[in-house]
């Protein structure tokens, strides 16, 4: 790495065993279910840099998590219940408002999936609390993640 070069992002290993539930009637991983883990990936990696829980941002600075905005995912090799697999994940890009999440589901050094989400902060509206609203990225949360 060069010394202009920026460093490379932080990353966070979800472990998990796959279920009999998660699998459909041929017996591999539902396709749903690596979005479901992504997502569980994506609030694991906030909490391992330090991120308190959305309750406490909520409580503190209005933000009540980060509601995803587009998903997409590659599904690369098939899994079966009983098996251990590891999501690793990290946020590829800042935005002003958005950010890139990437994760990589694998089993040993076998890719079973990729996936990509862009995520928003977000926090409720005061004139209709059951609606949110994008804020810019904290840039508290930006540096714990840095």
């Amino acid at each position: 790495m060069a010394p202009s070069d920026p460093p490379p992002p932080r990353r966070h290993t979800l472990r998990y065993r796959i279920a009999f539930v998660d699998c459909d009637p041929a017996q591999i991983v539902h396709f749903s279910n690596y979005f479901r883990w992504f997502d569980t990936a994506s609030r694991e990696f906030f909490t391992a840099c330090g991120v308190p829980g959305w309750r406490e941002t909520e409580r503190d600075s209005g933000i009540i998590g980060t509601p995803l905005v587009d998903a997409q995912a590659s599904f690369r090799n098939p899994a079966t219940y009983g098996e251990d697999i590891e999501i690793e994940s990290w946020v590829e890009r800042w935005g002003r408002t958005s950010f890139v999440m990437r994760h990589e589901a694998r089993r040993g050094a076998t890719l079973l999936a990729e996936g990509r989400e862009v995520r928003v902060f977000a926090v409720r509206q005061s004139v209709d609390p059951p609606r949110i609203r994008a804020v810019p990225v904290p840039e508290t949360i930006r540096t714990l993640c840095a």
